[in-house]
């Protein structure tokens, strides 16, 4: 790289300017709270405390929080209930008084938002009946069945069984099954060694939070020597038609008597009448020997008609069952903020899904919306008419189904134009560069931002749909966020700027004053060039400003611009009396700053063009 070059260079040299501002893409505005979904069901399983969360984003310490229950205020009593960073704590719950459905509010000074409800059961265990039970007297071969009759339970529970003498738990194998729906044990056939004294036993172990189990009083079982006998396969227990919500877990189950044992199929139709087999759910598991089919997430696509196939040398026989899938209630729209527009109508519309009868209900600060001057409901659309400033806030529609609830939440915003952060005073730019002067500010809905210089406007900015940006000034833009971007800086922009930005709800301004400077010396040199360089450069930058004073003054020609043919876009502008020997070099700014400059295109600058 040649001495020129380098020179040139150094001349070119991007120093910006950036004065501290920041857009309203900057600042994260609280708005009301937003409150996470909730389980539809919490089960409290201890016998000391019931807890229901409240989870809202965007927390903050002036959130506050209140509880419904039933649709009711709920009184905050502290020997019954406590209040944790808006988790409810409800202390020794009691069945069924303390169950119900519960919806938490939790506010801020932008607004309030509901939750979802949340139906709280508790868990409980009644002790099976102590009736003395019949015994049971089969011949070998025979098919039997030992009933669990379970005792008043929630949620359902899990079931075994365990045989007395000898005391050993029953595994469940090909020939034993026990019924995942009432805990019935069933044989398919009789040996002489199922003799002896049969409970059953229902649990329902929580991980963490409790244990719950009860045991049968026995059933005796006497099994007498006998022929085994041959017989085609008869279902003892079928598959049910089951009405699942989608997401749930649906298990089927098919046992029968043959003997000797018949094997098990699954098979799935669309529909009743069809003749075509579908292949099971990808996610289908088979259990207990097939005599269980489980479909851990039922969706949609899942419903249709399943077959227990059941088939061993002396027969076939086909089950009949049907799922159907509910879907809980779901709401969809676009968009969240909103701006508020004075006097006018706005209509807030919301797309449902869901298994009908669906049931809506629209929220403004948690507050339920009824039809009157003001609101007008028609189902999936909410109309405010007549906007004004105390109609900001959160609107919510609520939709419910007997299988699930959904909502979808709006923010109406209207925020005067405010000034966040004042620019600081003065500012400095350097001459022949670019400066950005910024604002920091917040304003909602679409407003109008104008910069003036003095007392000219030379940018202004319609923030509406269309953005409409006005440039007065050829070299000044405005940013996305507001800010003025000044190309090339000129002497003649030195002075007092004013930005302004304005909305239906008023307008505000702020002011900086722009000096400008010449590049200092210090500056270019600072980029790792050793010192002594730095100096020759500025002898040399010195020499060649005489040079062309000199050329102009003996051919005594009037010039304003001297140019160079490698780089037209350069110009050296005449110094006046005042600003001797200071030089202006102007750059375009789609032209790279280091490109290669021969020792011809140093000596053009003082050439005539």
């Amino acid at each position: 790289m040649g001495f020129h070059h380098r020179l040139l260079t150094l001349l070119l040299s991007s120093v910006s300017v950036t004065v501290a501002m920041y857009g309203d893409s900057d600042i994260p505005r609280q708005g009301p709270p937003a409150i996470d979904a909730h389980f539809r069901e919490r089960i409290a399983y201890r016998t000391d405390i019931a807890t229901l969360p409240c989870t809202v984003r965007g927390r903050s310490s002036t959130t506050t929080y209140e509880w419904i229950k039933d649709g009711q205020k709920l009184i905050l009593t502290p020997t019954k209930y406590k209040l944790v960073d808006g988790e409810l704590h409800i202390l020794s719950p009691k069945r069924p008084e303390d169950e119900g459905m519960y919806q938490c509010i939790a506010y801020n000074v932008d607004g309030a938002e509901i939750s979802l409800p949340t139906y709280l059961r508790i868990a409980y265990m009644e002790p099976f009946e102590r009736t003395v039970r019949l015994p049971i007297v089969v011949n070998e071969g025979d098919t039997f069945r030992i009933r669990c009759v379970p005792p008043d339970h929630y949620p359902s529970g899990k079931y075994s069984w365990y045989k007395s003498v000898p005391h050993q738990f029953v595994q469940p194998d090909k020939r034993i099954f026990i019924s995942r729906k009432n805990g019935d044990l069933f044989f398919r056939y009789a040996t002489l060694q199922d003799s002896g004294n049969y409970s059953c036993v229902l649990s329902d172990d929580h991980p963490s939070l409790g244990y719950y189990i009860a045991h049968s009083p026995a059933t005796s079982v006497v099994v007498r020597p006998a022929n085994y006998t041959s017989r085609p396969p008869n279902v003892v227990l079928s598959p049910e038609m089951v009405h699942a919500v989608e997401g749930q877990k649906v298990t089927m189950q098919c046992f029968d008597d043959a003997y000797p044992v018949s094997k098990t199929v699954w098979k799935r139709r669309a529909r009743k009448e069809d003749s075509d087999d579908l292949p099971l759910p990808g996610n289908a598991v088979l259990q207990s020997n097939d005599h269980l089919l489980v479909l851990p997430n039922v969706r949609q696509e899942s419903a249709g008609y399943y077959f227990c196939n059941v088939e061993n040398t002396l027969g076939r026989i086909s089950i009949l069952a049907r799922l159907s899938v509910n879907v809980p209630a779901k709401g969809t729209a676009l968009g969240r903020d909103i701006p508020l527009h004075l006097g006018e109508d706005i209509t807030l519309k919301v797309t449902f899904e869901g298994t009908p009868p669906l049931t809506v209900t629209w929220y403004r600060n948690a507050n339920e919306v009824v039809t009157n001057r003001k609101y007008v409901i028609m189902g999936d659309t909410l109309t405010v008419n007549d906007l004004r400033f105390t109609d900001r806030g959160r609107y919510q529609c609520m939709v419910q189904n007997e299988y699930g609830a959904d909502q979808v939440s709006f923010n109406l915003v209207a925020i005067e134009p405010t000034i966040v952060k004042p620019v600081q005073n003065p500012q400095t730019a350097i001459l022949g560069e670019d400066a950005t002067l910024l604002v920091r500010w917040k304003a909602s809905p679409p407003f109008r931002i104008r910069w003036k210089q003095r007392d000219t406007i030379v940018v202004s900015v319609n923030m509406d749909e269309k953005q409409t940006v006005t440039i007065i000034n050829p070299r000044m833009n405005v940013t996305k966020e507001g800010w003025l971007f000044i190309n090339d800086v000129t002497a003649a922009d030195e002075g007092n700027y004013t930005f302004t930005i304005s909305n239906q709800f008023g307008q505000t301004q702020a002011s900086n004053h722009l000096i400008v400077i010449a590049a200092p010396i210090g500056k270019q040199a600072s980029n790792n060039i050793p010192q002594a360089i730095a100096a020759f450069v500025t002898v040399a930058l010195v020499m060649i400003v005489g040079i062309a004073i000199v050329v102009w003054k003996v051919r005594k020609r009037r010039r304003d611009r001297v140019r160079s043919p490698a780089r037209p876009d350069a110009v050296i502008v005449r110094p006046n009396v005042d600003e001797a020997f200071r030089v202006r070099l102007y750059i375009d700014d789609n032209v790279t700053a280091n490109e290669d400059f021969e020792i011809d295109d140093t000596r053009a600058l003082t050439a005539d063009s």
